[in-house]
């Protein structure tokens, strides 16, 4: 099958099983909806995490930057298509957020959870996203990585707590926007490895897998503390949040997903398995895997079976149209090259 022939399957499939998902939501808008967050939340983790290490290639130099700048470039790309998938959040946010229309718990909540408010910070981070990715695509400054990783990073914790920490209004914990920074970033480089092993064995796979295993080490710092300070601490509020995936379900996707991040991650600590490319590319699937499970965990407890339909349903429509979009880019690079 041509390149012209597998993207147009792909969008045509992604099409068909978003409009799928959507249209759950004639059954049940706050259980569908939430679950089209998880899967657009998903999404975007690609371009927003590839863009962080991207910027970060811009001010920490190494061999590392040889096998990764050009996927990282290939998954900023994608930003167009993580902001359209929001679309449908903003467009229900009312059976989304239990706050919306709620009286405000508190005068910073009444101006921070306003509908208007929400829905311009997430403009403005698509904007912002889109804006680096098009500058990042060529040589940057280091001055403009360091600016810009700032305004990223920072811009990042306040989008994190919107979309998901927000579902819960009570709930609260400062380490929610860096946890979900940890998914993201981790998530971006798997898959950025995964397409670069996809191109050929990296020249540098020891030093690839390292990076893999560091991020992988951030993520289970991230993961588990905040838990142990809240559980630690008997904060009612956050107990509570935990109390919701307490439920042998969700309990089985997390250990899942820790199964999938933590196999690697003691895996990659081996030199034999950190310098071969295969090994690497498995624990990059497995990372990938594991951390689109954990987002699923994040978003939709207490949304019952349609939540979960309508997330598996959109996590393959947009996941077919964002392969779609790189085909695209690949043909239309080719073609003028």
């Amino acid at each position: 099958m041509s390149l012209r022939r597998k993207e147009w399957a792909l969008a045509v499939i992604g099409a068909v099983a978003a409009v799928v998902a959507l249209l759950l939501a004639l059954l049940g808008p706050r259980a569908a909806l939430t679950g089209w967050l998880g899967a657009a939340v998903t999404l975007e983790a690609l371009p927003a995490g590839a863009l962080i290490l991207l910027l970060i290639m811009g001010l920490v130099k190494g061999k590392w930057v040889d096998d990764l700048r050009g996927p990282a470039r290939v998954f900023g790309a994608l930003w167009p298509l993580a902001g359209l998938a929001f679309l449908p959040v903003l467009a229900g946010m009312a059976s989304i957020y239990p706050w919306f229309g709620a009286p405000p718990h508190s005068a910073f909540a009444g101006v921070w959870l306003n509908p208007l408010f929400f829905i311009a910070r997430t403009i403005g981070w698509v904007g912002l996203g889109w804006f680096i990715a098009s500058r990042a695509a060529g040589p940057i400054s280091e001055g403009f990585a360091a600016g810009m990783l700032i305004a990223l990073v920072v811009y990042a914790q306040f989008v994190n707590t919107d979309w998901l920490m927000t579902l819960d209004p009570k709930f609260a914990s400062s380490a929610f926007g860096a946890q979900v920074i940890a998914f993201d970033v981790c998530i971006a480089l798997a898959a950025m490895i995964l397409l670069r092993v996809a191109g050929g064995a990296p020249r540098h796979t020891g030093v690839v897998g390292g990076m893999l295993v560091t991020l992988l080490l951030i993520w289970a710092y991230f993961q588990f503390m905040p838990f142990l300070i809240i559980w630690s601490g008997n904060l009612p509020d956050g107990v509570a949040w935990y109390m919701a995936r307490d439920t042998f379900g969700w309990v089985a996707v997390l250990t899942v997903a820790a199964v999938l991040g933590g196999v690697p991650m003691l895996a990659l600590f081996a030199p034999q398995v950190r310098r071969n490319p295969r090994w690497v590319a498995v624990c990059a699937a497995a990372v990938l895997a594991g951390k689109a499970l954990e987002f699923g965990w994040l978003a939709l407890p207490g949304r019952g079976w349609l939540g979960v339909v309508a997330w598996l349903a959109a996590l393959a429509g947009l996941g077919c149209l964002a392969i779609a979009a790189m085909l695209r880019a690949a043909r239309l690079t080719e073609a003028v090259l």
